[in-house]
């Protein structure tokens, strides 16, 4: 089985392969005398964990029975988002900035530790014993 920190080198050397200077600037569009780069921002992630233990652990009543077991795994992901396109013509240079519009899933998450202080609150004033 592979290592935790050689998983986690593979998928950081392929997402360096798509994390180039062109998933930055892209390639110029030409149209006419006027030449077009578009640029995005590149988010990179990177997570992993493992896991291991010769334990012995209880199995009903027939006993103990030893327990082994090793684990790991590791993700990678890149998410490219236009930002502006940069403008060379005959007049000179010029950046458009693209409006940052969030999707549906971004502006739920955003709600989301209002919700949970919400929840908080409200637990709070339930009276009860637990540790919520």
């Amino acid at each position: 089985m592979e290592s935790i920190h050689e998983i986690l080198g593979t998928i950081s050397s392929q997402l360096g392969d798509v994390a180039n200077g062109e998933a930055v600037v892209g390639a110029p569009i030409k149209l006419g005398a006027v030449t077009l780069y578009p640029v995005s921002r590149l988010s990179i992630g990177l997570g992993g964990g493992g896991g291991s233990g010769d334990e012995v652990h209880e199995h009903g009543k027939a006993g103990q029975v030893p327990a082994k077991g090793t684990g790991g795994g590791a993700a990678g992901a890149a998410k490219a988002r236009p930002v502006a396109v940069i403008v060379f013509s005959e007049e000179g240079v010029s950046v458009l900035p693209i409006a940052d519009k969030k999707g549906k899933l971004d502006q739920i998450l955003e709600k989301v530790p209002g919700l949970i202080e919400q929840i908080k609150g409200k637990n709070k004033d339930s009276h009860c014993d637990c540790e919520c």
